[in-house]
């Protein structure tokens, strides 16, 4: 890895991480200068990290004036969220007669992490267990491609919570999307392909807006 794609990577993590903390509100300008003097880097790598932060429909350009952070609308979330719908329920459909024990356990694993005390008392650990638990049943498939794309979509939906909720992290009651996670679990170990879909629907559903 070239330095330039060290800094680019850092540079587009740093804005990414900004946004999800909400020091950098829907619809605020970041200018490439800005990001220039505060990194101390050259105009090349934050270009980059522009570009590909525009590419991913996190960031607009706005020519001569800067970049805009995209506001999120309900819409898109009702996109992406019917999108999820489709892909997991597919890939569940897919291969759900081979995940075993072992995999099970894992996804309990994890389900048990998303209501610990930790996950509890921050909002983005909560966020991130149950993004986990869904990219570990998914990646039981096999299939890179929708492992990618359902990654993705959980980014976004990451902006989404912050674009909702970023002025009252400290206050926000944890919200309870993950009360299905076992009665997919179970569903899976029955066997019951159209219970597990059914509550996977539901769990997806429920993003608490």
């Amino acid at each position: 890895m070239s330095n330039n794609t060290s800094l680019k990577e850092m540079i587009y993590n740093e804005v990414f991480q900004s946004i999800i903390k909400g020091d950098y509100a829907a619809n605020d300008i970041i200018s490439e200068k800005m990001l220039v003097e505060k990194h101390q880097v050259s105009k090349s790598p934050v270009r980059e990290a522009l570009v590909e932060l525009c590419n991913e429909g996190i960031l607009r350009s706005m020519p001569r004036y800067g970049y805009a952070v995209v506001q999120l609308t309900r819409k898109d979330i009702e996109n992406i969220l019917s999108y999820r719908v489709i892909l997991e329920g597919g890939s569940l459909r897919a291969c759900i007669h081979n995940i075993t024990e072992v995999q099970l356990s894992m996804l309990e694993k994890i389900d048990s992490a998303c209501t610990a005390h930790e996950a509890s008392c921050d909002f983005f650990t909560h966020w991130a267990h149950n993004m986990e638990f869904h990219l570990k049943l998914i990646s039981f498939c096999g299939n890179e491609f929708s492992y990618n794309m359902l990654k993705k979509s959980l980014d976004t939906l990451t902006r989404a919570y912050a674009q909702f909720y970023w002025d009252k992290w400290n206050n926000i009651e944890i919200p309870t999307d993950t009360k299905y996670h076992v009665k997919i679990i179970n569903c899976i170990r029955k066997n019951d392909l159209e219970g597990a879909i059914h509550f996977l629907k539901e769990d997806i559903s429920d993003f608490g807006m």
